[in-house]
């Protein structure tokens, strides 16, 4: 389906997925701005989920429909990106209080001129545990985040209502989540061989996959096409 999605507006899609990777990566090099990256991530996501809406509906999307979060359910899709670092930022901790100073060691250690091997070696565990523990918080954030700007723009769902199936959904799905992830990886690991050439058509499905995903999700049952409460 990404593919499809895609191939119907190649041009089109490339120069949105540029314009959302050139907002992106501006304001990650801003300081003290670069956290408003997670935090308005999923505005810009649901301009995504809408771009491809309207495609879907009527065959064409306008480039500016990426900032259609910033118009229409702000106060939501600012709250999801809220819950996300949030989430993430409650795994930091958990990963320091189990790993402990282990992992304290381990940092200041490895920033030395000379760094005594021996305390490296002794702190790796603690360090792979902190890794592990942050990634379990990271996947459940995900998990509560991923559908939540479809379901909130399209389904117009509340933001309480939208996590909570997101997360029903993930929960539901997560063989097919695990092999789709996986794919994705390779998809992308492979995009860089040839020059990078390949981003050219990977990173547009990396984002057309928020809204495909939901459609096969919460649609695969449906037998026709229902035109959604969205209006661009």
């Amino acid at each position: 389906m990404d593919w499809r999605c895609l191939e119907a507006n190649p041009l089109q899609w490339i120069l949105f997925t540029l314009v959302y990777f050139a907002i992106i990566s501006v304001l990650n090099f801003i300081p003290f701005i670069n956290f408003l990256v997670g935090l308005f991530g999923p505005v810009l996501v649901a301009g995504v989920i809408a771009a491809a809406e309207k495609q879907r509906t009527t065959g064409d999307f306008k480039i500016d429909l990426l900032f259609y979060g910033f118009k229409e359910k702000l106060g939501s899709l600012v709250a999801v990106g809220a819950l996300y670092i949030g989430i993430c930022a409650l795994g930091i901790i958990a990963a320091i209080f189990i790993a402990g100073f282990g992992m304290i060691d381990f940092i200041l250690a490895s920033q030395e001129v000379n760094p005594d091997p021996l305390l490296l070696i002794q702190a790796i565990p603690s360090f792979m545990w902190a890794c592990l523990v942050f990634c379990v918080f990271a996947i459940i954030a995900l998990a509560f985040i991923w559908f939540a700007p479809a379901l909130i723009i399209i389904n117009n769902l509340k933001f309480g209502d939208a996590v909570s199936m997101s997360l029903s959904a993930v929960k539901k799905n997560l063989l097919g989540g695990f092999l789709f992830f996986l794919l994705m990886g390779i998809m992308m690991f492979a995009s860089a061989i040839p020059l990078l050439l390949g981003f050219i058509i990977t990173l547009p499905m990396s984002l057309i996959v928020y809204y495909t995903t939901y459609r096969s999700i919460f649609y695969a049952q449906e037998e026709k096409q229902t035109q959604s409460d969205l209006i661009v």
